[in-house]
């Protein structure tokens, strides 16, 4: 009897255990999400406050990332699932990134032109804490552009998607797509497998799906 009670609880655990992953969302963000959560509990982060990773917390959440096999916007949306019930952000300067660049591939030309390391100042992702803030903020030192493809995108230095959901960037502003006469603005970005995205375009009736590159170390 006992050996039986105890087959139901493994059992029940198991379901809930699965429970508590959304949904539909690629494992490997799943996993790299715990192990995000593993690094953030070493953190000082309090409720409702506004955190700035150094040079070496920064290296450090890179360094997993390549570990764990996501892209930045992967590493971005498994920071968000940590942060959100915390109602905490988290700042990650530009520096901070290319200083990582001499040891780590942060992505290629279709990631970096989506988030243009070169040029950031920070990022801030988080949940909002106050009316002017939005999930991702994204901080250029000067108004951007790049092909992307479906057009040129034209960045202004404040940029980001105001509603982070798992696996979506929603509600995009501060990004216009431009095409010979045709010019709209970006939508949204969903991370729709492992290294995978979709652009969404208004006016447009199919998203633009790219792979995007994984974090990877430089050979040595």
């Amino acid at each position: 009897m006992k050996e039986k009670f105890k087959y139901i609880y493994i059992v029940l655990f198991c379901c809930m255990g699965i429970a508590i992953l959304p949904a539909g969302q690629p494992s490997t963000v799943n996993k790299a999400a715990y192990t995000v959560e593993e690094f953030f509990s070493t953190l000082p982060i309090t409720s409702a406050s506004v955190y700035t990773l150094s040079d070496s917390e920064a290296f450090s959440l890179i360094n997993l990332s390549a570990d764990a096999g996501i892209n930045v916007f992967e590493l971005i949306d498994s920071v968000f699932r940590i942060l959100e019930p915390l109602k905490a952000r988290v700042v990650i300067t530009g520096d901070s990134l290319r200083k990582t660049e001499d040891f780590f591939i942060l992505g290629d030309e279709r990631v970096l032109s989506i988030l243009p390391i070169k040029k950031l100042v920070y990022l801030e992702v988080g949940k909002s804490i106050s009316s002017k803030q939005n999930d991702l903020d994204i901080f250029l030192d000067s108004e951007y552009e790049s092909f992307i493809e479906i057009g040129t995108a034209r960045y202004l230095k404040h940029f980001g998607f105001k509603n982070l959901s798992p696996s979506l960037f929603d509600s995009c502003f501060g990004v216009q797509v431009h095409k010979l006469f045709f010019s709209a603005p970006l939508i949204k970005l969903e991370l729709y497998g492992p290294a995978k995205g979709a652009i969404y375009v208004k006016g447009l009736m199919k998203p633009k799906r790219w792979n995007l590159q994984i974090i990877q170390r430089k050979a040595s």
